[in-house]
């Protein structure tokens, strides 16, 4: 059984207005809301904003696969010392490509991960926009593109970090689990 969040959640047959609307599109995508969502009801606009951004969806970018999308996910995760993000996100990776030792080793040390090395390259970039974004610099966009990453692929993989680098913090922040 998940343990609740230590912020109130309004359940969906509760919410109205702008949670409603909210709700029913994830409602639509998903079929339930997930906890993560559940605890933004607060800001339902915020909610609405992100009723999109799903697994299912591959987080609404098109030029990388999902389970690329996952792997950036599970490393970004990781990097922000999210105890909820990277674990789920190795499941869902795990789940998608039947290989569990796989996601496992992204999820322990992406390092010691069997990569290759264009996949190598992009998830040190992903490593390095989590822990140290001011510290970017367009040789690191180089870098990815040397290694046959083009600027849509390079655009959806700071589209997913910087994504997990807000939902992890929710996560952490409401003890989602």
């Amino acid at each position: 059984m998940a343990k609740k969040p230590w912020i109130e959640c309004a359940p969906p047959e509760q919410a109205t207005g702008d949670l409603r609307r909210a709700y029913d599109k994830i409602l639509a995508t998903r079929g339930q809301i997930p906890q993560i969502r559940a605890v933004m009801a607060g800001e339902p606009l915020t909610v609405e904003g992100f009723a999109f951004f799903y697994p299912e969806n591959n987080y609404a970018c098109r030029s990388i696969d999902r389970r690329l999308a996952e792997m950036i996910a599970t490393v970004a995760s990781v990097a922000n010392g999210s105890g909820f993000g990277g674990p789920a996100h190795a499941r869902q990776l795990a789940q998608i490509t039947g290989d569990d030792a796989f996601a496992k080793s992204l999820l322990e040390d992406y390092t010691r991960a069997d990569l290759s090395s264009q996949e190598r390259v992009l998830l040190d970039y992903v490593w390095k926009l989590s822990r140290a974004p001011g510290e970017m610099r367009s040789s690191d966009l180089e870098a990815l593109r040397e290694q046959g990453w083009t600027d849509p692929q390079i655009v959806a993989t700071v589209h997913v970090t910087a994504f997990f680098a807000y939902m992890n913090r929710v996560a952490e922040a409401f003890g989602v689990s």
